[in-house]
């Protein structure tokens, strides 16, 4: 299953309508993922990152740049850094050459 036929169906999208907004997601996700990762491609076993972190950023739409959201009692909290909470996982996948904090000169 293609990364925007898993997106859409996580969130329950059956028809086209939303393919190319989906498609502009994925591309900015895979750069942000390239850039944060400093690889130049995306590990298979690490495509679910893609679609998670898609889904994420397609139900923030209307909401971009806010930390929280508050609606009619409902309460919304937005992460700053999308790939934060697969940062382990990501740096144990590019161990040997993950480029990460500070060094000494």
């Amino acid at each position: 299953m293609m990364i925007i036929e898993q997106v859409k169906a996580l969130l329950g999208i059956s028809d086209d309508l939303q393919d190319n907004l989906l498609s502009v997601i994925q591309d900015m996700t895979e750069a942000h993922f390239k850039a944060y990762s400093n690889q130049d491609t995306i590990p298979g076993d690490l495509q679910y990152i893609i679609v998670e972190v898609m889904v994420k950023r397609f139900n923030r739409i209307g909401s971009e740049g806010m930390k929280s959201q508050k609606v009619e009692g409902l309460s919304m909290e937005f992460s700053v850094d999308d790939f934060l909470e697969y940062d382990k996982i990501i740096k144990r996948q590019f161990a040997s050459n993950f480029q990460a904090g500070f060094k000494m000169l």
